[in-house]
Formats: C-alpha cells, sequence, structure tokens
C-alpha cells in the first residue's frame, strides 16, 4: 500500500462486525472436516456429462431460470414445477430466502448449535438471528422454537435436520406442528436427508409457509459443482426469487445435476455403505471412556473427548483432518457474527469416509486416547 493512499471508502457497518466464512486447509493424507462424498462419481458418469457439456455453447449464458432442470426435479419430487427454485448450492438460497423475508431487526430463529452460515446470512440481510438451544443430548425441541418465534415475531425459522454439526433430526410430527404453530416461513435445510429416513415433502400441499431446502453436493457427490435447490409454495419461491442473482447456475452444474437425476440409482449406492460405516464408527467409539458419540443421522458423527484440541491436532499429525468444531471457543472467543456454543467445546465432527480412511482415523483416535490415559 502506497504511503500516501486514500483511505478506503466506506462500507455498511454490519460489515465491519463479522468475519468472511472461511475454512483452513493444513496438510493431511484423509479428509474427514467437510462432510463430502468419500468417493467421487463412477467414471462412465462423469464421461457422460463431460460429453454433454462439450456440446454446449460456453459463449451464451445459462438458461435462467434453469427450467429443464427444475422440470426434472419436479418430476422426481412429484410436485408442480413451479414449486422448484434451483441455486448456485443452497447457500445461495438460505441467503436470498433472509433477504426476502427480514426486515431491518427483524428475526431469523434458528437452533444452537448449528450452521454457523446461517448467521451470517441473517446479519447481512439486516436481521438478527436468534439460537433457541438444542437439549442436552442435541435433540430438537419444537415448542422451544415455537415459544421463541411467537415471543419475536420472527419472519424466517431455519431449521437444519439432519442438523450440522449435531446429526439430531426432527421427525415429520415436529416439522407439521412448527409450520402450524407459527406464521413465519419455515425452512428446513435437508442437506443430509438422504442419511435419514425421515420424508417431508407430503407436509408441503397443506403447509404455504414450509420449504425444503436441498443440496447436489452430498448424497449425488457434487460439492465441487455448487448446486442446490428448494421445493414449497409456488408464490412463496416466486418472492425468494427476486432476491436471487440472476444467471447464477452455470450450464457445467445445470449439465452435471440433469445427468445425475438421470443416473440416481447408480450414484445412490453409496449411500447405504455411508450409513453402516457411521454406525460402525459410532459402536468403536462409544465404548471407549470418556469419549462421548452423539445420535447421528447424518454423513458424519459429534464425537466429545475431554481435550479437543490435543486431541485434533494428534489426528492431524497422523494425516488425518476432521473439524474441531470448538476450535474458535477454545482458542480465542467466538468468531465476530458467528456464535459458538460453549457445549462444542471439546467436539469434533467426523466425516463417514470409506472403510479405509474411517480405520485410519479410528486407529489414530484411539493413540490419540490411549496417549492421554
Amino acid at each position: 500500500m502506497q504511503k500516501h493512499a486514500k483511505p478506503l471508502p466506506p462500507f455498511r457497518r454490519s460489515i465491519r462486525s463479522l468475519e468472511a466464512y472461511r475454512v483452513a486447509r493444513p496438510p493431511h493424507r484423509v479428509k474427514l472436516d467437510q462432510n463430502e462424498s468419500p468417493v467421487e462419481l463412477p467414471a462412465a458418469v462423469r464421461r457422460r456429462i463431460l460429453a454433454a457439456l462439450a456440446k454446449k455453447r460456453w459463449s451464451r449464458y445459462p438458461d435462467f431460470p434453469p427450467e429443464h432442470l427444475a422440470r426434472k426435479i419436479a418430476e422426481r419430487e412429484r410436485v408442480p414445477a413451479g414449486s422448484v427454485l434451483v441455486g448456485h448450492g443452497s447457500n445461495e438460497l438460505l441467503y436470498a430466502a433472509a433477504l426476502a423475508t427480514l426486515e431491518m431487526g427483524s428475526v431469523m430463529i434458528l437452533p444452537t448449535p448449528s450452521y454457523g452460515v446461517a448467521h451470517l446470512a441473517a446479519r447481512l440481510a439486516g436481521g438478527r438471528a436468534l439460537g433457541v438451544p438444542l437439549d442436552d443430548d442435541f435433540a430438537y425441541s419444537p415448542e422451544r422454537i415455537v415459544a421463541a418465534a411467537r415471543r419475536e415475531k420472527a419472519r424466517l425459522l431455519f431449521l437444519p435436520s439432519p442438523n450440522n454439526p449435531t446429526g439430531s433430526l426432527l421427525s415429520k410430527a415436529d416439522v407439521r406442528t412448527i409450520a402450524e404453530s407459527v406464521r413465519s416461513l419455515v425452512i428446513v435445510d435437508e442437506a443430509y436427508r438422504d442419511f435419514a429416513q425421515v420424508r417431508l415433502a407430503p407436509l408441503l400441499a397443506r403447509h404455504r409457509n414450509l420449504v425444503l431446502l436441498r443440496t447436489f453436493s452430498k448424497a449425488f457427490r457434487l460439492a465441487g459443482l455448487r448446486i442446490g435447490y428448494l421445493l414449497g409454495d409456488e408464490e412463496a419461491l416466486l418472492r425468494i426469487e427476486r432476491a436471487k442473482p440472476p444467471h447464477s447456475v452455470d450450464v457445467f452444474s445445470q449439465v452435471a445435476a440433469e445427468i445425475a437425476l438421470d443416473e440416481e440409482p447408480r450414484i445412490r449406492k453409496g449411500v447405504l455403505a455411508i450409513v453402516r460405516e457411521r454406525e460402525r464408527i459410532a459402536a468403536t467409539l462409544r465404548p471407549l471412556e470418556s469419549v462421548r458419540v452423539y445420535p447421528s443421522e447424518a454423513n458424519f458423527l459429534l464425537v466429545r473427548v475431554p481435550d479437543g484440541e490435543r486431541v485434533f491436532r494428534r489426528l492431524l499429525s497422523a494425516g488425518v483432518l476432521v473439524r474441531f468444531v470448538g476450535l474458535r471457543a477454545a482458542a480465542r472467543g467466538s468468531p465476530r457474527g458467528i456464535p459458538i456454543d460453549p457445549r462444542l467445546r471439546n467436539c469434533l465432527r467426523v466425516t463417514v469416509g470409506t472403510r479405509a480412511e474411517n480405520d485410519r482415523f479410528l486407529a489414530a483416535f484411539r493413540e490419540a486416547i490411549e496417549e492421554r490415559g
């Protein structure tokens, strides 16, 4: 920077109190920190996507809205085409929903602990995020959520199910109760729904304030392409669409998602294997002294240990990268804009990998625990 450079132009005051959302990437050999698929798409599916992409005109803007993809999703979900809104990853749709619903100072309700990006979405939209604590086992309390929404006259409820980072689930009855009891827009983030057994789409026909948020990043193995969608009332989605950038879903993502839907049986074969591995890891860790494994219906496990930072670093020294969800709380307080639940202070979130990756994690984890003893 030059010595006599002019000062920066003014930025919004709310930006000054936020930190950019970033993910650290220390060196590792086994990556179990971001809840991605442990395996790539089948080679034949990748070749089909690339061949289809080669036939597209890259000099032209992508379809906007991506009507062909929306129709394919609608057919899969057995809903009208207008009940689908496609976006550049589920985060874009979360931000659009916050912009479309929150007034200055109004409230978004979400569980705590939960997905930190939702706090940023609320703040950037001019609102505030109010966390409703999960219970001691990190299970949902629909009664507390409804009470808080009514008390605060909340405009938006953001309820991940299964929840990240806890893996806890809302039942169909819970979602029905919440949607019936509030006037707010209720977004249930179903990013990990394929690893659980609850199916919420039948509720959409009776609850215009209910919207389901989906992604192609997990079970469909397309995290690198950033594509998601909303299911819900057509008029509600039209209003959310007004807050969404145009042409945001690129040609590559549209082509890949369409073919992934065609190849769904082949792609989703790995889901049951991930669920089996999740239960195997949990069963292996539960007997260990001073280790607590929380129930999970996702493709990851939340594990509490006596000394989270030491175990995290011991795993990393063995080449295994997991998410130490209590890192900021333990090291230097909550990051600006994203509160950290103190109950996560010694918790690790472990993505389910391949069997070989999971074995490597288990061996390194045992060594770390025994080393402490």
